[in-house]
């Protein structure tokens, strides 16, 4: 058995196998449990994990003050260990970087239960400074940053009033440009997810400014509610279609792993794409381009994202009073076959 298979088992992240088998924090007890006891049945080793030196472990010092936190918030993992590498894609040029500034990288992966006592921890005498994986933290564990000391940057979310510089994807922009493009065939359906973030909750708004803009209509049935995972989307939209909800001509998708999972259902159920219905993705995963028939998508560039969230860190830690600053990276369309005409 893989570790892969064991994490589909388990029903956790590949992540939270990993941390288990290193011995790190990251976990709640009772997943590291049954994480352990599964890799103990299977034949793996792992590093003992103690509980007597949490704060040690969690925190580790670091001389001079040259270490940068990475913190990587999960709740449900969808989002940041299932959506086909984006965030690991984040991840690696925010090292390189990191590390053409003089500091080390340290990656500390809390789930929701676990998140308010790790920043109750936070102190200068651990870190320079923390970037913030955001991507599924709501609006009140976003707030909760209120109370890091340390000069902090926030990415991958689109809530407002983030209460440390951020950088994101311009969310409102790319739903807008991608309806845009979808406007000739006069009506524009929503794939949209089910698990709410503040980068979803803004394309909701551009989908729906863009419907407005181009006198589209802003009917209900057009929007599909759906889990954003491949299997979770493509279940969803079978249940939709078996309630004979109308296909329209063309579709948006929050994500490439929800476009691409209703795309299985919908070539199951006899809709061809993009003859009956056009589709864009966002995120412009491996997967979109290798999927039959290839996906069209909003590319965000996360080597900018990473670049710029770096350099806003050393900035506020060289001057800590500096203004927080918003930066919106914009996206663009990358065209494939479910953008073809007939």
């Amino acid at each position: 058995m893989t570790l892969k298979e064991i994490a589909e088992q388990l029903g956790v992240s590949a992540s939270s196998v990993s941390i288990v088998r290193k011995g790190k924090p990251g976990v709640s007890a009772a997943t590291r449990r049954s994480i352990q006891l599964m890799l103990e049945q299977t034949g793996y080793s792992y590093d003992v994990y103690s509980q007597d030196g949490l704060e040690r472990a969690r925190f580790p010092r670091s001389a001079g003050g040259h270490a940068i936190c990475l913190l990587k918030h999960a709740r449900s993992a969808l989002l940041t260990d299932n959506n086909e590498g984006f965030v690991a894609g984040l991840i690696d040029p925010i090292t390189v970087a990191i590390a053409a500034e003089g500091y080390t990288l340290e990656i500390n992966a809390v789930n929701s239960e676990e998140y308010p006592g790790f920043l109750h921890a936070l102190s200068d005498e651990q870190y320079a400074g923390m970037l913030v994986i955001a991507t599924e933290m709501t609006q009140d564990e976003l707030a909760l940053l209120s109370q890091v000391r340390i000069p902090t940057v926030v990415l991958d979310t689109d809530y407002p009033y983030i209460p440390h510089s951020s950088v994101t994807m311009n969310n409102r922009q790319l739903a807008w440009q991608a309806v845009a493009r979808l406007a000739a065939r006069k009506q524009v359906g929503y794939l949209k997810s089910s698990q709410e973030t503040g980068n979803f909750a803004a394309r909701s708004v551009g989908y729906k400014e863009a419907l407005a803009a181009f006198s589209l209509p802003a009917d209900p049935a057009l929007v599909f509610p759906v889990t954003p995972s491949l299997d979770g989307a493509e279940q969803d939209m079978e249940r939709l279609l078996a309630e004979k909800r109308p296909v329209p001509p063309a579709l948006f998708a929050d994500n490439d792993v929800i476009a691409i999972g209703c795309m299985r259902a919908l070539l199951r159920s006899g809709v061809c794409i993009p003859e009956d219905t056009q589709l864009i993705g966002v995120d412009d995963t491996l997967l979109s381009q290798v999927i039959n028939p290839s996906l069209s998508s909003m590319q965000i560039s996360r080597t900018q994202m990473a670049s710029q969230a770096v350099k806003l860190l050393i900035d506020t830690i060289a001057d800590p009073s500096r203004l927080t600053s918003h930066i919106h990276i914009d996206a663009r369309l990358i065209y494939r076959r479910s953008l073809e005409e007939k």
